[in-house]
Formats: C-alpha cells, structure tokens, sequence
C-alpha cells in the first residue's frame, strides 16, 4: 500500500469537459466513479457459481456505494507519457491530455490503491468478506487491458453516508501534458490559466518525433 502511495500515476482524459479539467487543476482532486459509470461494460463482473439471490444483492449494494478513481502507473523506463495507444483510447485521440500525478495520503482517508490484476478468469467473491470481495471485483479486468499497467484508488462507503462525504481523490499534479492535436494556440491559453492557478505545474505539448518511421509513431515532449 505504502509503495504504491509513493508512485508517480498518468491520468490521460478529453478536454472536451473543461470545467471538470479546470476541476482537477484548481482543487487538485480526481472524481470517484461508481462502477457504471466507468467506460468498460465489463466492470462489476463477478464469478457467479454457488452465490444465492442474497449474496447478489449484497454484493451489488456494495458495488453501488464504491467510488473508483482509475490512474496508470508511471514506468520506470518513462520520462514523459509517451504511449501512444493511451493517447489514442484515453486522450480523445490526442485531442486531450494527460496529467501526471502524485497521491496525497494524508488527504484520502477511507481510499485504497490497488493494483488491478489481468486475468482470463471472473473473479471468485467470498461472501464472508464481502469488502475484500468487493476489492476483488473491482482489481481484475481481462488481459487484453494489462499494457494499461492501472491502479485504483477505491473507497467503500457505508450506505447511508453514500453521496453525504467526498466523492474526490486528492492528488498533487506535476505536469501536464498536452496532445499533438490540441492546438498551440489553445495550448498557450491553457497555459495562461494554469500557470495563474499554480505556477509549479510543468505544462508540455506532444508532438510526433518525424525521423522515426514506426507503425507507432515515437512521441517528443515539448515545454509550452
């Protein structure tokens, strides 16, 4: 738990919701999601075998009362972000940007990070825990995700506190990172803002490295 608070996170996400960007920025704070909300159809899925009709309702109570924020791990060998395919899928196919990241702990009471597990199988739930079950849930997605490298801030709220307590993420931003195809001018406003609101954070524009012919092309960060 420790290890994973001390590393430095990726959120790719559109520009199209400034207000939800400008959000981010000014109370330095990521949105909890609940599980429906989240983009992959196949979150909440669960191993079904033995569980009865009350083991199903329990378990969904529960599901509906956890927030999910969704971060991807820096790798050692990145400098800058740089895959392009989260660019593409994440990042309003490089319309958008991506912010680089440090949790707060002492700001995240009741949060967890996790790092979610590729796997083939649904998860198995044991309903004598059902917070560790709801954990489990939560922490597996198949592997056709596992180049995402994702952990998860999940916090498990008791029902009638749901919707009454924080709904955010606290996180400390180190940069932003926009993408090859926001436009340097509205680069420039973005930088206007940004750097009023708080000057520490490093601001670049992505660009396509053109001597390098790949399928993939290789990506160059330029400070704005």
């Amino acid at each position: 738990m420790d290890e994973l608070e001390e590393k430095t996170y990726y959120k790719y996400r559109s520009l199209s919701d400034f207000e939800r960007f400008l959000d981010i920025i000014v109370n330095n704070r990521l949105y909890g999601a609940v599980y429906k909300e989240l983009n992959d159809p196949m979150e909440g899925k669960f191993n079904t075998t033995g569980l009865i009709k009350k083991d199903f309702e329990d378990i969904y109570k529960k599901l509906k009362t956890t927030r999910i924020c969704s971060m991807l791990t820096k790798q050692d060998y990145q400098t800058f972000p740089n895959d392009y395919l989260m660019w593409s899928h994440y990042a309003d196919s490089h319309k958008g940007c991506c912010i680089e990241i440090q949790p707060i702990k002492q700001y995240n009471d009741g949060w967890q990070l996790l790092e979610v597990k590729y796997q083939d199988n649904l998860p198995i739930i044991d309903t004598t825990n059902l917070d560790d079950g709801i954990r489990n849930i939560l922490s597996v997605k198949t592997p056709i995700w596992n180049t995402e490298h994702e952990v998860r801030a999940v916090k498990q709220y008791d029902d009638n506190k749901f919707g009454t307590q924080s709904e955010y993420y606290h996180i400390k931003i180190v940069a932003v990172y926009f993408g090859e195809r926001v436009p340097k001018a509205k680069c420039e406003f973005y930088k206007k803002i940004i750097s009023r609101i708080n000057p520490d954070i490093k601001l670049f524009r992505i660009r396509e490295d053109k001597s390098n012919f790949g399928f993939f092309p290789t990506l160059i960060p330029e400070s704005i």
